[in-house]
């Protein structure tokens, strides 16, 4: 007859608390996913006083749905033709248009929009991937249908997880071009870098699959990757670059990482390059 250790009882509640553990692992990574995801930083009434005073900004609202609209800015830039080429611009996921703005007006003759997406800055609603995507189609037909938009030189930018809106309207629109900053895989394959412990991609709500959907766009992409990303690894990006259907000129910027490869000289001029060749 088998004879229990005194330690029998003390292995199954030690199995226990572990299971019990992970399953509130688990829980708390699906619960907080999208506090960890939608990150819209603070926004002040001084942000916006900066912008109004300038006469080149102009203040928009666009609706995508019914009482529901987004805020943003259109650069009109100096030298600018008119028509003009257009530029739009996807920020990051803790980014509001506000950060970025000052650092677009050294392309010149490309006006640039900036739209907060769902829940950052101005802009009503709360962010989701469905969201992000329908708005994305939403502001390309607003812009496009402006008679002050170049309607066959439209470029979408997408930085980080803004390269999921970008890579999506590239596909469903047909754009002069895409450039693609840190962009994504898919966050199934981020998530599991991140935390391995995850046993079920099915707990991921905002998948954001941009490698699947890159095989199906013609339109010319520009990709920069920061070779000391520690955010979205390099061999990720490079996974959606290197799936573009069409043509791909992708720029290393060595010795740089998530936050700061947009400080380099070769970053801007590698922009204003691909944007003078299309």
């Amino acid at each position: 007859m088998l004879k229990l250790t005194p330690f029998f009882p003390y292995i199954y509640l030690a199995s226990f608390i572990m299971i019990l553990l992970y399953v509130s692992y688990l829980t708390v990574f699906y619960v907080t996913q999208d506090d960890m995801l939608f990150q819209s930083p603070p926004f002040s009434d001084n942000d916006i006083a900066s912008i109004e005073n300038d006469e080149h900004y102009e203040e928009l609202r666009i609706n995508v749905e019914d009482n529901l609209s987004l805020h943003g800015w259109l650069l009109h830039q100096k030298d600018a033709p008119s028509p003009a080429p257009l530029l739009i611009y996807f920020g990051g996921n803790a980014e509001v248009a506000s950060q970025s703005i000052d650092d677009f007006e050294v392309l010149s003759e490309w006006n640039v929009l900036f739209v907060n997406y769902r829940g950052y800055g101005l802009s009503d609603g709360e962010p989701s991937e469905e969201t992000l995507f329908h708005d994305a189609e939403v502001i390309y037909d607003v812009m496009k249908e402006r008679s002050d938009v170049k309607e066959d030189q439209i470029v979408i930018m997408g930085r980080s997880m803004g390269s999921a809106p970008a890579t999506h309207v590239s596909k469903q629109r047909d754009v002069a071009g895409t450039i693609l900053v840190s962009p994504y895989d898919n966050r199934k394959r981020l998530i599991k870098h991140r935390y391995p412990l995850l046993p079920f991609s099915s707990l991921i709500r905002h998948p954001f699959e941009n490698s699947d959907k890159a095989p199906y766009i013609m339109s010319p992409v520009l990709g920069f990757i920061a070779s000391e990303d520690k955010v979205i690894p390099p061999d990720h990006s490079e996974k959606t670059l290197g799936s573009w259907g069409g043509p791909n000129r992708t720029i290393w910027i060595d010795g740089y990482g998530h936050n700061d490869l947009q400080t380099t000289d070769s970053y801007w001029e590698g922009i204003q390059t691909f944007l003078n060749e299309l």
